[in-house]
């Protein structure tokens, strides 16, 4: 065992959880979380060049992290096939930068919905930067609840934002009804390769609970939601292995960030997700070496009848 894994696990052992974890996040926790570490993604995770907050996906020609982040835009965009004439829903858009890579990349019209009016004025602005205002929106709408019309976009898209939602099933639900016949539905998330309570594996609280998700999907429940609707799986890729220099550029982050965390909180009395955040680096890793979450690209796809 390598001196840097040891050394996580002795932080790890000595984290306590504190009494603001919870199971289950309301709306606004989830809206507290991404406006409490919004800074710190631009510190660590290269936010105004890649506009993501989600894993790099590396391969031969990622030279950088932010190249791996807008890799996995690029990546999931190939996979569903997303072409110009296509009307895009960014479910769950964070600062914009999946919609702004399609956009920019492709030239399909994309509308990126959020529950943090913070977001959307950041994606607003980092689309105006981009020249491509023309072609991508932004508002501030609850994925499970749009109130857009059926039959509304050829493509939906979630990238590290479905696991945020309390209820998944009304998730996929909402996506599928505003789908066109035929259309996609495109995916990137964790998932859990088996069936495991999260409160038994402390790196993983430290994981969710930092991120404001509650719990995970397996296999076997993601693919009796998608039955249950209707979808049809069409593509999936596992790209685990392809992500794991970005969980060990997450888990630098964490420990900096721990330091950071305790020097700032010496004076000033942090939010609580700016406070815990650095555990998610911390948590991840060690969770990922033991084979408690894999991370996939699917597509799904709604019938034509």
């Amino acid at each position: 065992m390598g001196g840097g894994l040891r050394l996580l696990i002795y932080i790890v052992r000595r984290l306590k959880l504190t009494k603001a974890y919870m199971a289950t996040f309301t709306k606004q926790e989830v809206i507290n979380y991404y406006h409490h570490t919004q800074s710190h993604m631009r510190m660590f995770w290269h936010l105004d060049e890649s506009m993501g907050l989600h894993y790099g996906i590396w391969d031969a020609n990622t030279k950088n992290h932010a190249q791996a982040i807008i890799n996995t835009n690029r990546q999931l965009a190939l996979l569903g096939e997303i072409k110009k004439e296509h009307n895009v829903l960014d479910a769950g858009c964070g600062v914009g930068g999946s919609s702004i890579f399609i956009a920019k990349n492709i030239g399909a019209q994309c509308l990126g919905i959020t529950l943090s009016k913070r977001q959307v004025a950041t994606a607003t602005k980092y689309a105006e930067k981009n020249g491509i205002s023309q072609l991508v929106r932004f508002e501030e709408k609850d994925y499970t609840n749009t109130g857009y019309a059926d039959n509304s976009f050829d493509r939906a898209w979630a990238l590290e934002s479905m696991s945020t939602a309390p209820d998944k099933f009304a998730m996929f639900k909402e996506m599928y009804r505003v789908l066109k016949p035929g259309g996609r539905f495109l995916l990137g998330d964790w998932c859990k390769p088996f069936p495991y309570n999260v409160d038994d594996h402390k790196c993983m609280q430290y994981m969710l609970y930092g991120w404001a998700i509650p719990d995970l999907l397996t296999y076997d429940e993601l693919k009796d939601i998608i039955g249950r609707l209707g979808f049809k799986e069409i593509a999936y890729r596992d790209v685990t292995k392809n992500i794991l220099p970005s969980v060990k550029i997450a888990y630098r982050a964490g420990m900096f960030g721990m330091l950071g965390t305790k020097l700032y909180n010496l004076f000033k009395n942090g939010t609580h997700f700016s406070r815990v955040h650095y555990k998610t680096g911390l948590g991840q890793y060690p969770a990922y070496k033991k084979g408690l979450w894999e991370y996939g690209l699917w597509v799904f796809q709604k019938p034509l009848h």
